[in-house]
Order: C-alpha cells, then structure tokens, then sequence
C-alpha cells in the first residue's frame, strides 16, 4: 500500500505528515474504505507507532473514500499502489511513502516508511485461492498445482505487473503461515479498537 495525500497537503515526506498531525490531533483526516479493511488498519498501526491522532472516515467501499481525497474532503489515504499509481502520476495525489518492506517497481521514487525512519509499519493486500474444510489433500495440491503453473506464465505475470500489482505463488502450507502471521499482526489491533466488519 502507498501513503498518499492531497496536493494541498504541506507534507512532501511520511514524518512531515506525523508532525501535522501531532501539532493539531484530530485535525486531519484520513478516508478508509471501510472499518478493518487492511487501508484502516495500516493508518491505525500508523498511529499507534508515530503517537500521531487523525480523523479516520469510513466509507463503504474504496471509489467514494478515493473520490474525497481526489477532491479535498479529506487530506491523506493508504491505498493499494494498483489503485493510487494513476492519480499519483497524474499530480492528482501525492505519494510520501509505500508501506511495504522495499520500494515497489512501479513507484520507484517513493521511498519506504522505514526509509523515513518509521519502523514496524508495513503492510499489504493479497488475494488467495482457499477451499472448504475437508476437502482432500490431493485436490488441494491439484488446485496448488494448477495456480503455480498459471502463475510461472510470462503472460500471466506480465498482466498482474501492468495492473500494479504482483503474482506471487505460495506453498498451501506455506499460505497458511502466511494468513497465521497476518492475523498475528493485525487481530490485536483489531481487538484492542474492538473493530467490528458491517
């Protein structure tokens, strides 16, 4: 995801932005696609690192929360680099950082948080190919294999890469360690806000 604000936003760097909003707590705010989405929980480990308050608004769905910050109704965003990227280049916003744990192809300007000495704050959206409870293992490893070897097509990955995004096989088991650390990192927050999905 990139950290993102409107043009009218003084801040050029992540750490200008915290100073903002720490000199005027609660006076900014920050458009959220809706309550527990990864965009809201990375803004709210944002927080809780740096010390710094904004207004968090949901919205219900990510076109009208992305609409507002494009039109000055709200100041800053975190948003997936597919989505942001266009209005990025196109001036419409600007990228302070990407919460990721390198610089991403297709921003290559815009440095880290941790860069910008904002550590622990890291954060992605991925989509994954799960199935019912129970279902044999040999299907699994089927349906496993079937998605590696779409995913090792050159075509493939060259279509995910023009959307922003990057195609990334996983090991069922694997996956699996994967969704363990995601819900390491983010259930206390989530408890700890008592965030509730509507």
């Amino acid at each position: 995801l990139v950290l993102q604000v409107h043009p009218s936003v003084a801040a050029k760097t992540a750490p200008e932005l915290i100073a903002l909003a720490k000199a005027q707590p609660g006076g900014l705010t920050m458009s959220s696609p809706g309550a527990g989405t990864t965009n809201h929980l990375l803004a709210e480990m944002l927080q809780r690192v740096t010390g710094a308050q904004w207004l968090t608004v949901h919205y219900k769905g990510n076109a009208p929360a992305t609409n507002d910050l494009l039109s000055g109704q709200v100041q800053f965003n975190f948003d997936q680099v597919s989505v942001a990227q266009g209005f990025i280049k196109e001036g419409r916003t600007r990228a302070l950082a990407v919460a990721a744990p390198k610089r991403v192809q297709w921003l290559p300007d815009v440095p880290t948080l941790e860069e910008q000495g904002i550590r622990g704050v890291d954060g992605q959206t991925f989509t994954g190919l799960l199935a019912p409870a129970g279902t044999p293992p040999a299907v699994v490893a089927r349906l496993s294999d079937a998605v590696k070897q779409a995913l090792a097509d050159p075509a493939v990955v060259a279509r995910y890469v023009a959307t922003g995004s990057e195609a990334r096989w996983m090991s069922p088991q694997d996956f699996a360690a994967y969704l363990q650390k995601e819900e390491s990192t983010w259930l206390p927050i989530i408890k700890a806000l008592n965030i509730k999905a509507e």
